[in-house]
């Protein structure tokens, strides 16, 4: 499932497929084709609110000891 944010009543149509964002500007779809369509709009016209994969955050750079430490 995604999960998108737009202006409120935001309307996305490119041939048959036309999708309405409700009075928030929420939308959600489990449709992949709805999906390819609304992520080429991100992020100038709408912003997904779910991340498509899960990562974990990177993890910062070890840290060396200081071998000059008296």
């Amino acid at each position: 499932m995604a999960t998108y944010k737009a202006h409120p009543f935001y309307l996305v149509e490119s041939g048959d497929v036309r999708i309405n964002f409700d009075h928030c500007g929420d939308y959600e779809t489990v449709d992949a084709a709805e999906i390819a369509l609304i992520d080429a709009l991100c992020p100038t016209w709408i912003t997904r609110i779910d991340s498509p994969e899960e990562k974990p955050a990177p993890k910062a750079p070890a840290r060396r000891a200081n071998s000059s430490a008296k």
